[in-house]
């Protein structure tokens, strides 16, 4: 049986952070901050697109929810652990 590798983009060196939480707990945030900018956000498309701001506000906050926590993630990880 080989030996398990660490997750890619990780760091393996002692001391230095290597598990997900960071993502996870970043992840949750912009989902929370998503689910509570929805309204002001559906509010504002409702003039440019009308009835259909709400399938369109959550189409795009579910596409860029993800992307956010991860830059946010990277962010702070190198912030915290920069060299």
């Amino acid at each position: 049986m080989e030996e398990a590798h660490s997750l890619p983009m990780r760091k393996v060196e002692r001391g230095m952070f290597s598990s997900p939480w960071l993502d996870r707990f970043c992840l949750t945030i912009t989902l929370i901050l998503a689910y509570f900018t929805s309204p002001l956000l559906s509010k504002y498309l409702e003039i440019y697109i009308g009835e259909n701001s709400e399938l369109y506000c959550l189409i795009f906050l579910i596409i860029m929810s993800p992307f956010v926590g991860d830059f946010v993630s990277k962010r702070l990880t190198n912030y915290i652990y920069k060299k």
